[in-house]
């Protein structure tokens, strides 16, 4: 486990994850059921490859919520969130928010301005939830321009993915040991 770096907020520990958070990764999703579930192996190579823009929440040594994101090379100024999740007994009390709000200030340290997503039109929490980061980071979004069109994913098989854009995002000063 990467604990070299953890911050404890509420009860709640964010670090950043290791390989052998994958399979748990892989269960919060599953159990979610409505996330789009990758295979373990997926979850494997996002917390090896994607560990230091990616977060883990963790409550009493139990993984309760996670966010994998990386820095696409041809955006050096974004981070990608790829998928995020919080167990059922945890949502509804923003930690969905401090996960997207953490993962971004450790993305401006290396440079990051923006924070994107991709987003089903019909998903209202995955919506609300970055509508509500958008807010904590003060910044302004855009949820508009497609992504993914649905043809894109094959013959009714997915709904097309939406890009919801926030930034640029204001700087705030960060503290040693503030965030993983």
């Amino acid at each position: 486990m990467n604990t070299e770096k953890s911050h404890a907020i509420s009860g709640i520990v964010f670090r950043h994850p290791d390989a052998a958070d994958g399979k748990d990764l892989w269960e919060i999703t599953k159990a979610s059921g409505s996330l789009d579930l990758n295979s373990v192996y997926h979850y494997l190579i996002m917390c090896r490859h994607f560990g230091e823009t990616s977060l883990v929440a963790e409550r009493q040594g139990q993984l309760v919520g996670f966010v994998t994101a990386y820095i696409p090379p041809a955006s050096l100024e974004t981070i990608f969130v790829w998928q995020v999740a919080v167990d059922a007994n945890e949502r509804g009390q923003g930690l969905g928010v401090q996960l997207l709000t953490h993962v971004f200030e450790n993305a401006h340290k290396m440079g990051a301005k923006y924070l994107d997503a991709t987003i089903t039109p019909s998903n209202r929490a995955s919506i609300g939830l970055f509508t509500a980061a958008a807010r904590s980071l003060d910044a302004p979004f855009v949820f508009e321009e497609e992504f993914f069109s649905a043809a894109d994913f094959g013959k009714n098989v997915h709904e097309a993915e939406v890009l919801f854009h926030i930034g640029p995002i204001p700087g705030k000063p960060i503290k040693e040991g503030d965030i993983p």
